[in-house]
């Protein structure tokens, strides 16, 4: 089954082919969607029939006025196929059935929501280098991003280590998939970042620039070990219980990741998936902006999907969308966290060496397990046993209810 993406970028390369448009245009594909949807209409009902159409009714309704109707219409759709394909003894396309039926159903509840109550924007606020981990997680138990400034020296033993010349010496050798945050709307790049290829890394660490992006490399799984030993883990991060799981589990080994920005990169408006807390050390070079919205916000910021992703993106810039509720300019040296599911966008103003992380705590524990049921696979579902098993050990006081 051809997803709709793949079906309009061949209808635009035959366009281009014909002379019908030009190359890099951005036409209206309206029309080719309703006639998509109504072919499907037409077909006999089938799981693979209604999960085409289903992502069809998504496509279109990413601009169209009749958004929340198409939406409800192809979770309906969706919710079906899933039901029956979980009742054959084998069925090949499950595990897309039930990660596109998590995808419409979060766009047709952003649909529904009601628009929260506008705030005014305001600084994030910042602790000292002292803070205890119970500050910062009381923050995020509020859906509230924290600054510890300072804190991104306890992350490393030393941050000259992380230097891009420092850094193009221990990667020699390496070479890692580049990004640049130049994609057009038309294309559904995570957080606005097309790729640009595997390419090695010691040239562009030497002189980061031409747009590129180094983005949430994973450090266990390609750094050599001389550059791991230099890591430290603070003490605001050492009760998260993703890294207790064991290897064998979603998300093991990936963090923490490496963040490399030439000056003016970004990262449009986003959340990270799987409802995971966000942490990112900035141990290098100038300032990243942050612009970082409620939860409540997100359905105001015109929600969709990448297409190979389960991420969400936002269209926080399109008129009427709500203003930031925090913004900070992060300094080297500074350790910013982000709350699970509060969108957030970033630009680079210099080039900058982040040190990332994603976790989970007892305020978003709940929200991480309900999402590996939903995705229903033996390894979420693993992981979610072991993470409830260390909440319920840790006891009621450290569950934090999340807001």
């Amino acid at each position: 089954m051809d997803l709709p993406q793949a079906v309009i970028a061949r209808w635009k390369r035959r366009g281009v082919r014909e002379g019908r448009m030009q190359a890099g245009q951005d036409p209206d594909t309206g029309e080719l969607c309703r006639s998509e949807i109504e072919k499907l209409r037409r077909q006999r009902p089938s799981i693979d029939r209604d999960a085409s159409l289903a992502l069809w009714l998504e496509h279109a309704s990413r601009d169209g006025s009749d958004r929340r109707d198409a939406l409800e219409e192809a979770a309906s759709l969706l919710t079906r196929a899933t039901a029956i394909a979980e009742r054959r003894d084998a069925y090949e396309g499950l595990d897309d059935l039930r990660r596109w039926r998590r995808r419409v159903l979060y766009l047709a509840n952003a649909a529904a929501a009601p628009p929260p109550e506008p705030v005014e924007t305001e600084a994030v606020p910042r602790l000292g280098a002292d803070a205890s981990a119970h500050a910062v997680a009381a923050f995020l138990a509020r859906g509230e991003p924290v600054v510890v400034a300072g804190g991104a020296d306890a992350c490393v033993s030393d941050r000259k280590d992380w230097a891009p010349p420092a850094l193009a010496q221990a990667l020699a050798g390496a070479s890692a998939p580049l990004k640049a945050s130049d994609a057009p709307r038309s294309v559904d790049a995570w957080a606005g970042l097309g790729a640009r290829g595997q390419r090695p890394l010691a040239p562009f660490l030497a002189a980061p620039g031409g747009g590129l992006y180094l983005h949430d490399w994973s450090l266990p799984q390609h750094a050599p070990a001389a550059l791991l030993d230099t890591l430290r883990t603070p003490r605001w991060l050492r009760g998260d219980s993703l890294r207790r799981c064991g290897g064998d589990v979603p998300y093991a080994n990936a963090w923490p990741s490496l963040f490399v920005g030439a000056p003016g990169t970004r990262s449009t408006c986003h959340v990270d998936g799987g409802a995971l807390h966000f942490a990112m050390a900035l141990v290098q070079g100038g300032v990243k902006k942050w612009r970082v919205w409620r939860r409540a916000d997100a359905p105001s910021l015109f929600p969709r999907f990448a297409v190979s992703a389960d991420d969400v993106l936002f269209d926080a810039e399109r008129a009427g969308a709500a203003k930031p509720r925090w913004v900070v300019e992060q300094k080297p040296g500074d350790l910013v966290f982000v709350p699970s599911d509060c969108p957030h966008a970033v630009d680079n103003d210099g080039v900058t060496v982040g040190i990332a992380t994603n976790f989970v705590d007892g305020s978003n524990v709940e929200a991480v397990a309900a999402h590996l049921a939903d995705a229903g696979d033996a390894a979420s579902l693993r992981l979610r046993q072991r993470l409830l098993a260390l909440a319920d050990d840790a006891g009621p006081a450290k569950r934090a209810r999340r807001v």
